[in-house]
């Protein structure tokens, strides 16, 4: 999950986008984790070193990094993305131009909620407790945005986000941008956007599946075991074994194959710990496959 602070701006004299880098993983029971997260939340957790303390009482593991890249600027729309990843894949994106706000949910593939706003106006996207934080510190000077410059408006929601990032849920660093020009079709930067999340999700599905047959694969590579016969100088392998080109989602199977050694016909083939022999002989052999249980 993601513990963010992502802070927009819209309004006549442009937009402003800014964002942490934070992106923090747990593991362990989800019970426990709620509890950490209530915790978190909350604000009772000061910093790093408390947050590693608490959740090694409650037996979590918790994985930090700040490299997340939650603000990004499309021509002249900017855009800024927080998320849940779990079992299923929760987004909120806001998409920014001059004088005009889309606000889009997004589950898995699917938009599940869309709202657009006009005029001007702040939108905050975050954990509870950073929220707040943010809320009372833009109190301060929202009112008096419209009138500002639009490098004035992003000097003072850097300084706000300067003040929000300092305790375990945000990353010291982060990202600001603006613009001080409208698009000219939201929709379709909307729309391409979108298109461009549902590929890139496409690609990651399609690599997991490779990964899996890829272990799939290694699992099955024999390492004990008799596994062919020598005839006309090739080795052919038995029912239980087949034989690969390489380690790939794909690879060319093959049912007899070309090896190297001191082989007569008839000669039973074995792997003894990994090593490809002779049954009863000292002769080693050599092959470019690797032969694996079917």
């Amino acid at each position: 999950m993601e513990m963010s602070i992502v802070i927009g701006y819209y309004g006549n004299n442009g937009a402003v986008i800014g964002g942490d880098k934070r992106n923090i993983i747990f593991r362990g029971d989800p019970k426990k984790r709620e509890e950490l997260e209530k915790k978190l939340y909350s604000g009772k957790i000061k910093d790093e070193e408390e947050l590693k303390k608490v959740a090694e009482e409650l037996g979590v593991k918790v994985y930090i990094e700040d490299e997340r890249v939650k603000v990004k600027k499309i021509n002249n729309t900017l855009v800024g993305e927080v998320r849940s990843i779990g079992a299923d894949s929760r987004r909120r994106r806001m998409y920014l131009t001059k004088g005009m706000c889309v606000i889009v949910d997004i589950l898995n593939d699917d938009v599940i909620g869309k709202s657009v706003k006009r005029g001007n106006g702040v939108i905050i996207f975050g954990n509870k407790h950073l929220k707040e934080i943010a809320r009372k510190e833009l109190r301060k000077y929202m009112y008096d945005f419209t009138r500002m410059g639009i490098g004035e408006v992003k000097d003072v929601i850097e300084g706000v986000l300067k003040r929000c990032c300092r305790g375990p849920t945000s990353s010291k660093d982060f990202d600001i941008l603006y613009i001080d020009e409208g698009e000219k079709d939201l929709e379709k930067v909307i729309e391409e956007d979108l298109e461009e999340l549902r590929r890139y999700r496409e690609e990651l599905r399609q690599k997991m599946i490779d990964f899996r047959k890829v272990l799939a694969i290694v699992d099955k590579i024999e390492n004990n075991g008799e596994v062919g016969i020598i005839k006309d100088g090739k080795l052919v392998l038995n029912e239980d074994h087949l034989a690969i080109d390489k380690i790939c989602p794909n690879p060319r199977q093959f049912r007899e194959i070309e090896i190297e050694g001191d082989v007569e016909d008839g000669d039973i083939v074995v792997i003894e710990n990994g090593t490809l022999k002779v049954k009863g002989k000292d002769a080693i052999l050599k092959t470019n496959y690797i032969i694996c249980r079917k």
